[in-house]
């Protein structure tokens, strides 16, 4: 895994083999964007779980792994339903095109196209908003639209429970004894809810956090 150049929560992840493809992209994104580069799908799983990277540009064939980079993004948006994922790839079949929106991706753009296209979909996917190459023949073909393309954010009950109490204002340890688990646990679990819940800033989180603690003791006050 490479990191070309590193600025904090704007960092666009680019996962592809060619590494061509993610210095192409530093040099049309330009000097304002973070761009971390990995070479396959485990190490693109293991980057964006690390980086929580704005938006991901994604290829979909792999060398051996044919569209593995459509298990990446179930993985992806399984684990961060709000994730940006723009797919960059040669593919222009509608039908995967269909199969990469239903598995998670916002945007799907064409590598042959001409290089200010490139910023555009970013920015379109960056902000929320589905972004397909008008190249692509969809006639015929339905797209499935955002709330069916893009899985709930549902946290676990353990999740729910470590926010509950960093929102209470008890800190990582303290919150790994009341659960019986190591604080390194605590902070997976801290982050998966962060990933899931589309979160970036620390505030954001913690205000959450408080809300999850609120509606819980709500819950107790009303079934006790």
């Amino acid at each position: 895994m490479q990191v070309i150049q590193r600025t904090p929560l704007s960092s666009i992840l680019v996962v592809d083999d060619h590494p061509i493809i993610a210095e192409a992209c530093r040099v049309v994104l330009g000097d304002v964007e973070d761009i971390v580069a990995a070479r396959d799908v485990r190490r693109g799983y293991e980057a964006f779980q690390e980086h929580q990277p704005g938006v991901v540009i994604l290829d979909l064939t792999f060398p051996g792994e044919a569209l593995g980079g459509v298990d990446l993004l179930h993985r992806i948006s399984s684990d961060a339903p709000l994730a940006r994922i723009l797919v960059f790839s040669m593919h222009a079949d509608a039908n995967i095109v269909v199969s990469a929106i239903k598995a998670g991706a916002i945007g799907y753009l064409l590598k042959d196209s001409s290089p200010d296209e490139l910023p555009k979909a970013v920015r379109q996917v960056r902000s929320g908003h589905r972004y397909v190459d008008d190249r692509i023949d969809l006639r015929g073909v339905h797209l499935p639209d955002m709330t069916e393309a893009r899985p709930a954010a549902v946290l676990t009950p353990r999740e729910k429970q470590a926010l509950g109490l960093l929102g209470e204002g008890h800190s990582e340890p303290a919150i790994a004894e009341g659960l019986g688990i190591t604080p390194r646990a605590v902070a997976r679990l801290i982050k998966r809810a962060r990933l899931k819940l589309g979160i970036r800033r620390t505030s954001d989180l913690l205000r959450r956090a408080r809300e999850l603690a609120d509606e819980d003791e709500s819950h107790n006050r009303r079934t006790n």
